[in-house]
């Protein structure tokens, strides 16, 4: 069944979403810019903007919100979270924020520090931000920048985040906007960012410079997330080439109940007279316009039909992940693991012709809740369609 991403905001049901704050557009079936094809979204969607900002209450008695910036360069991994509630317990409560900054570092040693018992505050207005104790998050309507601020247990960070594509991407399983399985909601507001303005100085005293990729996702619920998936992944591979550069995201979740549901989108900056012009392909979920016929842990073979820039002409991403280059438990035993690989080869369409780019990146992570129903993931296990 055909499964179009048609809206940039998240459709939910009041009754079963009652501590959701009432900002941005749910519920609004406007047509938006996915299906995309023909290569002329100069400007950003409008009313978007919001989608990034918080749907649960943090005043709220239910729910759980995260939102997670994870920035990879030579030397570091970082992932920073600001976290409403804990995602993993039946007696969550909003009220209790807690911000967490991890990083892994390339000689294999790893940090982790928290500020946890504030709530989240945030402003809905633009400039747009949240925030727990002094670790903040803005971002205005333009959506062209995510600034981050960070000063906790003697680390301090001023991070700027250029978004490159011009829109969002939000997953559409059973043909609701932002739905990752039932009742679990995503969406990736930077799917393609350039973090390379600013610094962190750790409490050590060392400082490095930003010369990151970046990819910021959001995701809530009103019941633990271990409730609503056993196992889900994102994948988002780059491209660097010279007529033009790709953003591929690829989705995989598995439900409880033993449904499984999967997402694309793939954004282009192409090369035009004035500079690199970013638009959006194609989005879709669970829908038949991606054909899969490999994805694991070293390549992935796609093939998108009914574009006019991607018409039967295959893609295929060659990659290496090695083993998690950083791990994260919550509180009821599952596991999120982050992989990178930074020696990614590509044959992607360019109208009707294959092109080789040689240039490429790989940022992914997955999530595994505990026990034995848990196995398998797009990053570690092999799948065919």
């Amino acid at each position: 069944m055909l499964a179009l991403l048609l809206v940039p905001t998240l459709a939910l049901s009041s009754a079963a979403f009652a501590q959701l704050v009432p900002l941005g557009s749910p519920g609004q079936a406007t047509a938006g810019p996915y299906n995309n094809c023909s290569g002329t979204l100069t400007s950003r969607p409008t009313g978007t903007a919001t989608d990034s900002l918080p749907k649960v209450s943090p005043s709220g008695s239910i729910g759980w919100e995260r939102w997670d910036l994870t920035l990879d360069q030579p030397g570091v991994l970082l992932n920073l979270r600001w976290i409403q509630g804990d995602p993993a317990s039946h007696a969550s409560k909003p009220s209790n924020g807690t911000f967490e900054l991890s990083a892994a570092f390339d000689n294999g040693t790893t940090y982790e520090t928290r500020l946890t018992g504030q709530k989240l505050a945030f402003s809905g207005s633009s400039p747009y931000s949240i925030s727990i104790g002094q670790n903040t998050l803005t971002w205005d309507d333009s959506q062209a920048w995510f600034n981050t601020s960070l000063n906790l247990n003697g680390l301090t960070a001023s991070i700027a985040t250029e978004s490159i594509m011009l829109d969002s991407f939000l997953p559409y399983a059973g043909g609701i906007v932002g739905q990752l399985t039932k009742g679990l909601f995503c969406d990736i507001p930077v799917t393609r960012g350039r973090s390379n303005i600013g610094s962190i100085q750790f409490p050590w005293g060392e400082e490095v410079q930003f010369v990151a990729r970046s990819i910021l996702s959001h995701m809530f619920a009103t019941k633990p997330l271990q409730s609503l998936a056993v196992s889900f992944g994102i994948l988002n591979l780059r491209s660097v080439g010279t007529q033009f550069t790709d953003s591929f995201i690829y989705e995989d979740s598995r439900a409880p109940d033993t449904s499984v549901h999967n997402a694309f989108y793939l954004g282009r900056a192409e090369s035009r007279s004035t500079g690199f012009e970013p638009y959006t392909i194609y989005a879709g979920t669970d829908s038949d316009i991606l054909s899969v016929s490999q994805i694991n842990s070293t390549s992935t073979e796609a093939q998108l039909s009914g574009c006019s820039h991607t018409d039967f002409v295959p893609f295929t991403w060659n990659y290496t992940l090695l083993s998690p280059a950083l791990e994260l438990t919550d509180s009821a035993g599952g596991i999120t693991k982050f992989f990178v690989s930074t020696t990614v080869s590509t044959l992607e369409p360019f109208g009707t012709e294959p092109v080789q780019v040689e240039s490429g990146t790989a940022l992914g992570y997955t999530y595994q809740a505990a026990g034995p129903n848990a196995a398998g993931s797009l990053l570690t296990e092999e799948q065919s369609s």
